[in-house]
Order: structure tokens, then sequence, then C-alpha cells
């Protein structure tokens, strides 16, 4: 990590010198010049400290990362999911639902599975008509039950 913090100390210092030199260039044709060789500076110094630069300077536990960006992640979508559908069931009029949501997530393929979402709505809805309503928007098949039981 430390790697890091001194490359963008590095990278900082030489975009503040390189500010500082254009605005002390010449006019005219010698100004193009001047912007070249400072342009040159600049990219040389962001990639002159990655000789250094090995991934063994990077220490982390790949196992406990994967895991706890996984964990967080389920978290996540189950969230938005669950309150994507309860702001669509708000919208169409159906006040007082709750959502709930199961999700898996893949990360080798990228992709994201519903396992299960429950909504539970007051008695004065029909869960029929609320289960097709987030099945046309969203193609969810969605386990509909009333708040009390």
């Amino acid at each position: 990590m430390d790697f890091f913090k001194e490359w963008s100390f590095c990278v900082c210092i030489t975009l503040v010198t390189a500010v500082i030199f254009s605005l002390f260039s010449p006019q005219g044709i010698m100004k193009q010049f001047y912007k070249v060789i400072i342009s040159l500076f600049v990219f040389i110094s962001f990639i002159y400290p990655l000789k250094d630069f090995s991934a063994s300077d990077i220490k982390l536990d790949s196992l406990s990362v994967i895991t706890e960006l996984s964990d967080n992640t389920n978290s996540g979508y189950e969230n938005q999911i669950n309150a994507m559908i309860k702001s669509f069931l708000k919208d169409k009029g159906i006040v007082g639902a709750n959502v709930s949501s199961s999700v898996s997530v893949d990360t080798d393929n990228s992709q994201i599975e519903i396992k299960q979402v429950t909504v539970s709505i007051p008695d004065d809805y029909n869960s029929n008509d609320v289960s097709n309503m987030i099945f046309e928007e969203y193609g969810i098949n969605a386990k509909v039950v009333y708040l009390g039981g």
C-alpha cells in the first residue's frame, strides 16, 4: 500500500511542477515545444515508479476478500431489489407492502440469481393481482402473502 501512496504523491508533485512550468513557458512556436516536453515529463513520471512495482507488494488474503465482497454484494443486490419492488408497488397504489428477497451472486460468471422474493401486502389487495404485476414488470415470480399470516 505504501507503493500507491508514494506513487500518488509523485504524480501530484509532478502535475504541480508541470503547471508551474507551463505558466512560465514562452509564447509562439516555442510554446508548442514546451508543451511537448512538459507532457513527456508528466507521462514519464506516471510510468517511472512502476519499474519498482511487483504484484507481491500487494498483500491480500484473496479468499477472505472475495468472500467479503460476495457477502456485501448479496446484501446490496437484495436491498436494491427490495427497494425497486417496494417503489413499484407504491407507484401502483399498494401502500404498506413489505418486500424481502434472497439473492445469489456468482462472481465467476458475473450473474445474479434471484432465489426468492416474498412480498407481504395488507388484506385490502388481491395477492394474485400483485404477483402478476410484479411478474409483468420485472419477470420475477414473487410469493405474495398477507401481512397478518
